[in-house]
């Protein structure tokens, strides 16, 4: 009898949310597919998981390093490794097959690959060296540039390198380079870990002279990070590791390693800082260094240093690369060619139309010795000039002299990024008057382009609608989770901060889930914070931590709870709650010690009080921490909903004790909310939107003072002429609270107001990101506050998570993480008329557009393979449906 096949076949198989990962340490990797089968009602009803050390004994179906054998189950996320241990530099083959809804098997999926790196640390022979340059100023000292030559004797069979530095490195071999990823190995607190990246190099390398060459920066490790001009948190100058690990046709394994036999010299980065910027002078490139041709006899040796007490890792978050180009959309001198701003210089101004975390390419032709300054900029002032003023001690600048090649040159800055819109780009006057006896090319738009720069998350979600400047605040969204989610989720790209808040990345975490696939980039995130915990259990305000060991304070500390819970809803990620569980036991153990009567925060606390509702309007416009909302109120809200979301988390752990007594505190925590800033008649105290926002949004209040509570938020709302007045904490629960409890229209008006303060009117005066400040421009004062004044800060974008339920109509079910089952709700609002989002989930491609004609809601949706989705309409109606495509009308009673 022969078997009937199925169509069904995983696709998009993952291996730690990656796909196909190299150099990974993880010992049980976690393994997903999506179930590619378009059929009505289709879903997997069995899996096979097969693995191997070679692709070839998948195909003879004989694995030698596990096979699940047939397994009943629906589950296509986190199929967890059980095979032969892992050892280091193992790459394992996988492959599935599936069953589908009549039992019936389908073919096996394409076969996809995880590799592991060093896994032990005496896998390395090789050692730690280093330059003797230390920085002294604000740019640092050049980068050394160090190398090795060597033999091999026969043709290659494969070659991996593992490498990493106190610092940032970019790798070439026989002068190519090994990647095209940046900013390498990336940032972590490097007294607890340092990233190892592992990279196929077998195609740059040839039997007989080879050559490998690395350049270093200051990066993170000894540059500048964070405010106050301060550099050198975890070292004084950069060192390098790396393990080159080759494999010949005839067996014979070679390690070329660094130790002291490495040279060095210095080259044309003559400066870098990730806040500063670069100097970079073309004539001091030394041709063909990292070649094997090249002699290095005139180099100096390198000197070997000690082995950090920081971990070697495996970074599992995405690396940082150029993830798009833009080009210049304006220049805005080239009507006035001889135009100068300032004496003696020549400048051209170029407006990219876009604010944006990156550099630049600089093509350009002219004299040898003529330098290029390059400052960055994202705003103009009156004049025209570019406006530097909101970057407070943050130079901004990188130089560029030219090295004179006669077809021209080409530069991109090595390690360092900018947060900008606008480019100045100028030289002394002489190099373009014809006082030189050669001059400047003209530059061009053409001349520059934008190089934008992020952690390589992949685009996951996206809403658009018949509303131009929604689409263009879902653009803004989008853009500031671009231009911030580098390395860590930072505040800003631009001044001297460019830190990893933890307040900020906790309330946008949900939308930034929706807009890309930051499952890998949190994982990685979330060792920074627990890196950063203090020994009594406080978490500070940033991660990795510049600061101190600092209670981060109410809303910003607790996303060591927030932020794990958000991925386990987002991607079903069990692990990330177990891995940090300690860390979240310990974090609330110490909430409970601090907190006095359930209050958090209490005005005697001595401790971090926290940044209350931050950038609120109804404060003393002096303090942005200091509004109208008082920061026990807002600690004790916190202090309720954390230990909720703990309580939560233990539940899904099966800690039972802790559920328990995580459920009481919260209990205590509402108690004490309602003694302290609620008044015996059932009013809250305190006349601010936050605390009525905190009170509904975290269940503070009994039943039946809750109407009561919505109606006089309302009517603070309408005091302010219908419009907001919230901070970063208050922002994100608006348009979640007022539909919640029934006044959608409210959340509507709100989120369409075109004047200040709102969303749209930053849109409305043509932002191109999220700002910091609702206030960061306005007609009557201009830029206002230059010393906190971002024009790229994505934490007001939270509210991208309400678009997307309620515009875009898809949500995910609580009881049922990783979209799984979910639902497709729009709720139509604010006169738009048609709207269509879609979601890449972890489980499969979901789709929903709708639009009104007339007073007929015509509802079209995709339900991915093995998952099932409730479908509600405006009118009330509900659906549960199975996979497949799905259309559903409904009659208006009062279409806007």
């Amino acid at each position: 009898m022969s078997v009937q096949h199925s169509p069904s076949r995983a696709l998009n198989l993952r291996s730690e949310f990656l796909m196909n990962p190299i150099g990974i340490d993880e010992p049980s990797p976690r393994l997903s597919w999506w179930v590619g089968d378009d059929r009505p009602g289709a879903r997997q009803t069995a899996y096979r998981v097969r693995a191997a050390s070679d692709p070839a004994l998948l195909a003879k179906d004989s694995a030698d390093l596990w096979d699940t054998g047939k397994i009943s189950s629906d589950a296509q996320a986190h199929i967890a490794y059980a095979g032969a241990a892992l050892v280091s530099r193992l790459r394992v083959w996988w492959d599935v097959q599936l069953w589908d809804a009549d039992g019936n098997p389908g073919v096996a999926s394409e076969a996809a690959f995880f590799e592991t790196g060093l896994l032990n640390r005496d896998d390395w022979s090789a050692r730690f060296i280093a330059a003797p340059l230390e920085g002294t100023g604000r740019l640092g000292a050049a980068s050394p540039m160090m190398r090795k030559s060597f033999q091999l004797p026969a043709e290659i069979k494969s070659a991996r390198l593992y490498i990493t530095a106190l610092g940032l490195y970019e790798a070439v071999i026989n002068g190519k380079p090994v990647t095209d990823d940046r900013l390498r190995p990336g940032w972590t607190d490097y007294d607890h870990r340092l990233p190892v990246q592992t990279y196929d190099v077998t195609p740059l390398l040839s039997a007989g002279g080879n050559a490998i060459g690395v350049t270093l920066g200051d990066g993170w490790y000894c540059g500048q990070v964070g405010a106050h001009d301060r550099a050198m948190h975890w070292g004084t100058r950069p060192a390098l590791l790396a393990q080159l690990e080759i494999t010949l046709t005839d067996g014979t394994r070679i390690v070329v390693g660094t130790d002291d036999s490495w040279r060095w010299q210095t080259g044309p980065i003559i400066a870098s800082d990730l806040i500063h910027g670069e100097e970079y002078d073309a004539r001091r490139e030394i041709a063909g260094w990292a070649t094997a041709a090249f002699s290095d006899r005139a180099w100096a040796g390198v000197n070997e240093v000690g082995w950090p007490e920081a971990r070697l890792v495996w970074s599992p978050a995405p690396p940082v690369r150029v993830v798009r180009e833009l080009r210049t959309v304006t220049d805005l001198s080239e009507k006035s060619f001889d135009k100068s701003f300032g004496s003696g210089r020549f400048t051209r101004t170029f407006d990219f139309g876009q604010n944006f975390a990156g550099v630049i390419r600089l093509q350009v032709k002219g004299p040898a010795g003529c330098t290029l300054r390059l400052r960055y900029a994202e705003a103009l002032k009156p004049d025209g000039a570019i406006d530097q003023s909101n970057l407070r001690t943050a130079r901004c600048i990188d130089h560029y002299t030219l090295k004179g090649d006669p077809i021209g040159e080409t530069y991109e800055s090595h390690f360092t990024f900018h947060g900008f819109r606008y480019l100045e780009l100028s030289t002394p006057i002489e190099w373009v008057n014809g006082s030189k006896p050669q001059s400047l090319q003209k530059l061009t738009r053409d001349s520059v382009v934008g190089l934008v720069l992020m952690s390589d998350t992949p685009a996951t979600g996206d809403f658009e609608c018949d509303h131009a400047l929604l689409n263009r605040l879902q653009q803004n969204i989008q853009w500031g989770q671009r231009g911030n989610f580098l390395e860590v989720p930072t505040d800003c790209p631009q001044r001297d901060e460019r830190l990893g808040w933890t307040g900020d990345a906790q309330i946008f975490a949900p939308t930034a889930a929706f807009n890309m696939d930051v499952a890998a980039f949190f994982t990685k995130w979330m060792r920074d914070v627990e890196d950063t915990q203090g020994a009594g259990g406080q978490i500070p305000v940033v991660a990795p931590n510049t600061r101190s060991a600092d209670d981060g304070g109410p809303g910003w500390s607790d996303a060591a709870v927030v932020v794990p819970w958000v991925m386990y809803q987002t991607y079903g990620d069990r692990r990330i709650l177990e891995r940090h569980y300690p860390m979240i036991k310990k974090w609330t153990q110490y909430q409970i010690s601090t907190a006095r009567d359930g209050v958090r925060c209490y005005p005697e606390f001595k401790s971090h009080q926290g940044f209350g509702d931050w950038c609120a309007l109804d404060g003393d416009g002096i303090d942005q921490a200091r509004n109208a909302t008082p920061k026990d109120l807002i600690g004790t809200a916190y202090y309720a909903y954390a230990m909720g979301v703990a309580s939560e988390i233990a539940t899904t752990l099966g800690n039972t004790d802790d559920a328990s007594e995580f459920a009481a505190r919260r209990a205590e925590a509402v108690s004490a909310f309602g003694r302290y800033f609620v008044t015996p008649s059932g009013r809250i105290a305190v006349a601010s939107q936050t605390a009525h926002l905190m009170a509904l949004a975290f269940d503070l209040l009994p039943d039946a003072a809750r109407p009561a509570a919505v109606d006089r938020l309302i009517s603070l709302i309408k005091d302010r002429n219908w419009h907001l007045c919230t901070g970063f904490l208050g922002t994100p629960l608006l348009c979640p609270v007022l539909s919640r409890f029934g006044r959608l229209d409210i959340a509507y008006k709100l989120l369409m107001q075109e004047t200040y303060p709102g969303w749209l009117y930053p849109v409305s005066i043509g932002a191109t990101t999220m700002w910091e400040r609702w206030n960061s421009w306005t007609p009557d004062k201009g830029f206002v506050e230059i010393g906190m004044n971002s024009l790229n800060h994505y934490a007001y974008g939270a509210i991208g998570e309400w678009i997307y339920a309620n515009l875009g109509g898809i949500s995910l079910d609580p009881a049922n993480p990783a979209y799984k089952h979910f639902f497709v709700a729009p709720k139509p609002g604010g006169g738009i008329k048609r709207a269509k989002s879609h979601l890449k989930s972890l489980h499969g491609l979901i789709e929903v557009e709708w639009q009104i004609t007339g007073t007929i809601f015509t509802l079209k949706a995709r339900v991915p393979a093995n998952t099932t989705a409730t479908i509600t309409l405006p009118g009330g109606t509900s659906h549960k449906v199975a996979a497949g495509s799905h259309e559903f009308t409904d009659t208006l009673s009062n279409p806007e």
